[in-house]
């Protein structure tokens, strides 16, 4: 068995007085987010792609990657004449197959515009972050919740709703289902009153409204210890199902919310869209 899903399978055994489950090995996921940035040609091919720390990876990700992306095709939203620079986040996830074998897959990615300006998009004003719920502390229950917002023109929000709850333990599908609606309603909660900076330079100044995608962590490390560098090291993961949300039509190849770095906004409809399955076949 390897130790990335040694190290996982710790972490769950931990909550298996919550979970209630007989066999956690079976089901066991590992995630990491990785990010770089992508070089896409005019025509729609990989010209070229960097990844950010690539020694903190492990080679087993490195290779894979090395595999699927330059197989990849875009197109553009609008006509371009040169090859585009884009920001470049993907999730990994791995599955053990036997005691000796585990899969690894591209699960999600996300792309945004690597050489625009902050003015160029919609960010934060006033964020105050949600109360964790106490049931969600009490079962030690972990996650994170990804947001779809419409941004009117006074920078308030319009419309929110949960796009995708991803949890960090397993439980039986009710308890999950349970806690992933308990950690949704608190982000939905917060971000209602959320505010923000309207774009004042680029091409979407005088759009009508401004859908973006906001991950929002609940993590019960205390907020006293130092940050720890997560970057290239395997988590738990346990995906929600994404929802569809009747005011946005989106494609999930294009953009994946749970494929959005934390603390980030990602546009909901980027420039660059994906049209490849993600393996590169």
């Amino acid at each position: 068995m390897k130790r990335w899903i040694a190290a996982a399978l710790c972490t769950l055994m931990a909550c298996v007085a919550w979970a209630g489950t007989s066999d956690i090995r079976k089901t066991a996921e590992a995630t990491m987010l990785v990010t770089g940035s992508i070089e896409v040609a005019p025509d729609g091919g990989v010209y070229q792609y960097t990844l950010d720390r690539p020694e903190k990876i492990p080679p087993s990700v490195v290779d894979l990657i090395k595999k699927s992306v330059p197989g990849w095709k875009f197109r553009f939203a609008e006509r371009v004449d040169a090859i585009q620079r884009a920001k470049m986040s993907l999730r990994i996830v791995a599955k053990p197959v036997d005691d000796q074998h585990d899969s690894l897959r591209i699960s999600s990615a996300n792309f945004g515009d690597a050489d625009a300006h902050a003015t160029d998009h919609v960010t934060y004003k006033d964020r105050q972050p949600p109360r964790y719920p106490p049931a969600a502390i009490d079962a030690r229950v972990d996650g994170t919740v990804f947001l779809l917002l419409r941004v009117n023109k006074e920078g308030q929000v319009e419309k929110v709703a949960v796009e995708q709850v991803n949890l960090g333990v397993y439980g039986r599908e009710a308890q999950m289902h349970h806690f992933r609606t308990v950690l949704g309603n608190a982000a939905l909660d917060a971000a209602k009153s959320w505010t923000y900076n309207l774009p004042t330079t680029g091409s979407h100044v005088l759009d009508p409204y401004w859908d973006v995608r906001v991950p929002v962590n609940f993590n019960l490390r205390p907020a006293n210890l130092p940050q720890e560098d997560t970057y290239g090291k395997w988590e738990p993961y346990i995906p929600g199902p994404r929802e569809l949300i009747p005011w946005h039509q989106s494609n999930p190849q294009q953009s994946s919310s749970d494929a959005i770095p934390a603390g980030s906004i990602s546009q909901a409809d980027p420039s660059l869209h994906l049209t490849t399955a993600l393996d590169g076949a």
